[in-house]
C-alpha cells in the first residue's frame, strides 16, 4: 500500500522540512516502501510521530491584486512529504471503514 501510495503522488511539489522531494521518494519507490512502512506501523502501534513530521516551513502564496501588500498572500505550510504519505494512508483506511460499517 506504501508503494502504491507513492506511485499516485505527483512529484512537482515542494518538499518540507526536511528536505525530501516528492520525486525521489518515486525514484527509490521499491527500496523504499518496506523500510517506510515498518516506520508508520511502529508510530501508529506506539502512538508517537517523529518530531521532524510536525514541522512545516511557512510561505506565503500569493492569492490577487498587488504581490506588494501583505494582505494578499496566505500562509501555506510545506509539511514533511512522508508524513502527508501516512495521513493519506490513514485517511483512505478510515474513509474505507466508515463506507463498510455505514
Amino acid at each position: 500500500m506504501v508503494a502504491m501510495k507513492i506511485r499516485y503522488m505527483k512529484d512537482n511539489k515542494s518538499p518540507g522540512v526536511d528536505g525530501i522531494p516528492p520525486k525521489l521518494l518515486l525514484e527509490i519507490v521499491e527500496q523504499i516502501s518496506i523500510p517506510l512502512a515498518t516506520v508508520f506501523n511502529l508510530s501508529l502501534e506506539e502512538g508517537i510521530v517523529p518530531l521532524e513530521w510536525k514541522e512545516a516551513n511557512i510561505i506565503p502564496s500569493f492569492e490577487k491584486g498587488s504581490r506588494n501588500k501583505s494582505d494578499n498572500n496566505r500562509p501555506v505550510s510545506l509539511t514533511v512529504v512522508v508524513c502527508k504519505l501516512l495521513k493519506r494512508l490513514i485517511k483512505d483506511h478510515l474513509v474505507y471503514f466508515l463506507v463498510k460499517n455505514k
